[in-house]
């Protein structure tokens, strides 16, 4: 079972996950990089052919798989899964043609779907190397489901109400009228989504995802929205990967049942690491670039994606 433990001051949630010491390091994440099982810590575990190395599968996309969702062996809370992108080790999201990317989101509306008739919210959550907090090379994301998230998704639920009982209106919706209208920090937009820099971004070319339309939840989008979504999913990635040389980075997908929430996206790219006013205060320090020139960076990065690799 999940153990949570709350600041008694603060409220801010840890959760308390020993048994994650025992699993396979790759990247250096966990510390020692020694396995404590009898498979080489080398061995691409997430393979197709290795499925005896994991898990049993929960979802996957056909007989002979291309995306493939199992349980993780060292779960952060009782529902904790891994959502492996495709066969291959060396390529990504960013690197993915769009079939298989369909695939990838395919996969997140599945357990998405699943969970939440479960009565439980999910959150789907990517690492990519040590610093993002990785410890597997082969690409894959992550899904956790729980009655309710402590932390920063329960603080966004709570002020979109307060929000919407001021306003009478969503918060995302208002934040992209008014960004779509200034244009200052917008990386790029799309029929059904909008890529932007936030302003008060946490980390420098931190960006943000929200789509149009407002729904609350991840599991509603339709058809075209998947199409659009994976294309500008693949570009931001992409973006990073040419400004820094591929680096460590993150992105989550926060998503919620009910109204006045509307789903979104957040992106970091690790090009820094902590200092002592984050870790103490909790403020955060962007020093790298205003959110206006790294949304005009990213931007065109974005646009060179699109261009070269998606049309």
């Amino acid at each position: 079972m999940t153990t949570f433990i709350f600041d008694e001051l603060t409220g801010i949630p840890t959760i308390l996950a020993t048994n994650r010491a025992k699993r396979a390091d790759q990247t250096g994440a966990a510390g020692s990089g020694i396995s404590t099982s009898q498979t080489p810590v080398n061995v691409d575990r997430f393979a197709k052919g290795n499925e005896d190395l994991t898990p049993s599968t929960v979802y996957q996309d056909a007989e002979d798989w291309n995306v493939r969702v199992f349980r993780n062996k060292y779960p952060l809370v009782e529902d904790h899964e891994i959502i492996v992108h495709s066969p291959y080790q060396d390529k990504d999201i960013e690197d993915l043609p769009q079939v298989q990317n369909v695939r990838i989101m395919r996969a997140f509306l599945n357990r998405v779907t699943y969970y939440n008739s479960q009565d439980k919210e999910v959150m789907i959550f990517n690492n990519r190397g040590g610093k993002a907090g990785a410890s597997i090379l082969h690409p894959h994301s992550q899904i956790v489901a729980l009655k309710g998230f402590p932390g920063i998704i329960e603080m966004e639920k709570t002020e979109a109400m307060k929000y919407y009982n001021e306003h009478n209106s969503c918060y995302w919706c208002d934040k992209i009228k008014v960004e779509l209208a200034l244009k200052k920090r917008i990386v790029h937009e799309t029929p059904h989504f909008v890529l932007l820099v936030p302003v008060a971004c946490r980390w420098s070319y931190e960006m943000l995802l929200i789509p149009k339309e407002h729904k609350p939840n991840f599991g509603y989008v339709n058809d075209m929205e998947i199409n659009d979504f994976t294309q500008i999913l693949k570009a931001a990635l992409w973006s990073y990967n040419a400004m820094f040389n591929k680096p460590d980075r993150n992105f989550w997908i926060h998503t919620m049942k009910y109204e006045p929430y509307h789903w979104h996206v957040g992106f970091i790219p690790h090009i820094k690491v902590f200092g002592g006013l984050e870790l103490g205060a909790g403020i955060w320090v962007s020093d790298k670039a205003t959110p206006e020139d790294a949304a005009e960076q990213l931007g065109e990065n974005v646009k060179t994606c699109y261009r070269e690799f998606i049309g």
